[in-house]
Parts: structure tokens; C-alpha cells; sequence
């Protein structure tokens, strides 16, 4: 019987996001800090430009970036599966 933790801290939730996404953590950069051009100022219309998103660099296929209220969640969808 395999025994799961019930309580993921924000660190564990992180490595979980990069072996499932086979990928190294970069770290997190605001809405603000990603956007460097009118096009991705536009990509970004509506979001806040403090909202924080964690960086994903993937070994293949695309890069995944996480929202930081969305990091424990979806690391626990993963986990819990």
C-alpha cells in the first residue's frame, strides 16, 4: 500500500511540477517581468502585471509556466493520480 502525503508544502509541489513536466525549475517572474514586447503586453491583457508565475524549462516540447496560486493544486492532480 503506497502511503501519499496529505499536506504538500509549496517546495515539494514545485519538484513534483518538474518531474512531471521533465523539466528544470527557473524560477518566478511577474506578468511585468515576462512581458518585454507590445506583443506579449497584449498576450497578457487583463492579467495583472504583479500576478507571479513559476518557470518551467522543459527538456522537450514546450516550456510550462504555473501561476502561483495554481502551483499546489496542480502538483497535488498530479501526485493524487
Amino acid at each position: 500500500m503506497e502511503i501519499k502525503q496529505t499536506s504538500m508544502t509549496f517546495r515539494f509541489a514545485l519538484s513534483v511540477l518538474e518531474s512531471e513536466f521533465n523539466s528544470v525549475y527557473r524560477g518566478v517572474k511577474t506578468v511585468d517581468e515576462m512581458c518585454t514586447t507590445l506583443v506579449d503586453r497584449i498576450s497578457w491583457e487583463g492579467e495583472d502585471g504583479g500576478k507571479l508565475y513559476h518557470q518551467f524549462e522543459t527538456k522537450s516540447g514546450p516550456n510550462m509556466i504555473v501561476g502561483e496560486d495554481s502551483v499546489i493544486a496542480l502538483a497535488e492532480s498530479y501526485y493524487n493520480r
